[in-house]
């Protein structure tokens, strides 16, 4: 028996897999730099009063986005990327003015069900504070699927996307030329835009998603996306499970339940119910070993 993980692949043939891979979206953004008043170099944690007049807030400089439907089919090209520099109107305006794309956000989460992101509370958080600020309703409600939080307990040398996609999957993240580049968008420089959406869309198909896809397996079913919908499926993958003949037995009550196994993946759950009660055998099942993280949940 061969010890590699298969290639994770969802069950694309079964309507409820499809609803919920064309309703969960892939999303990064890129964000201004604040400027401040300060005494030195080295670390600073500067005060509110430091900052200087007009340039309270980071804005939104960029952000791409992809759903799950669209990067399974169409890999890159299923990446769509807004900028600032898009309405060239508001732009030769104020470089920064990032209302546009804010709409274009707002529209994104709106209409999903779940946003993968990897460190999702700094982006979920920035858009929604974005939001409270322009004095906008919150999008419909969705759940968060954090590449990073999802790892916790996994020992690695690093959890930073670029690393983990150096190191798993053998892509990286488009290279710039650092702190210059967020100085020219800064400064409304279209070419800095360029590069920078050229960088924000390659953090979609070749970071964020092929992390996804490549640690998914390794991921607590509390924590992966379900796909399992009405019946005997995996929740992670949304293949049909197969009856095991030996019974599962809790050690501590001496109950014994009916298991399952997703046979690709050896991904085993058992019945919620013991072979002797009455809902034994209707579908209701769990995973086996869980390690009890909770996703967040924002809107």
């Amino acid at each position: 028996m061969s010890i590699e993980m298969p290639a994770f692949e969802p069950n694309t043939d079964r309507a409820h897999v499809e609803k919920v891979m064309k309703s969960t979206t892939f999303l990064d953004i890129e964000t201004s730099l604040l400027q401040f008043y300060g005494f030195g170099t080295g670390k600073q944690s500067p005060g509110i009063n430091n900052l200087v007049e007009g340039h309270d807030q980071t804005r939104l400089l960029t952000a791409a986005w992809g759903t799950w439907w669209d990067l399974y089919h169409d890999e890159a090209d299923g990446v769509v990327s807004v900028g600032n520099h898009h309405r060239k109107g508001a732009f030769k305006a104020d470089p920064l003015d990032d209302t546009y794309v804010l709409k274009k956000l707002w529209k994104v989460l709106d209409e999903s069900t779940i946003i993968v992101a990897h460190n999702a509370s700094f982006d979920a958080g920035w858009i929604e504070g974005r939001f409270m600020e322009l004095g906008w309703k919150m999008p419909s409600r969705y759940f968060i699927y954090c590449t990073y939080r999802t790892l916790a307990g996994k020992r690695t040398v690093s959890k930073k996307l670029d690393f983990l996609s150096q190191k798993l999957v053998g892509t990286a993240k488009v290279p710039h030329e650092g702190l210059p580049l967020w100085i020219g968008c800064s400064n409304g420089d279209v070419e800095a835009f360029e590069k920078m959406e050229e960088y924000n869309i390659g953090d979609i198909y070749d970071t964020l998603y092929k992390v996804f896809v490549r640690t998914a397996p390794y991921v607590s079913l509390d924590k992966c996306i379900d796909l399992a919908g009405d019946g005997l499926y995996c929740s992670l993958t949304g293949d049909e499970l197969e009856e095991v003949d030996e019974l599962y037995r809790n050690r501590n009550t001496g109950l014994e339940y009916t298991q399952y196994r997703n046979p690709k993946y050896n991904i085993m759950y058992r019945d919620r119910y013991n072979v002797s009660s009455k809902k034994a055998g209707q579908g209701y099942i769990r995973a086996r070993e869980t390690n009890q993280i909770v996703t967040g949940a924002y809107g």
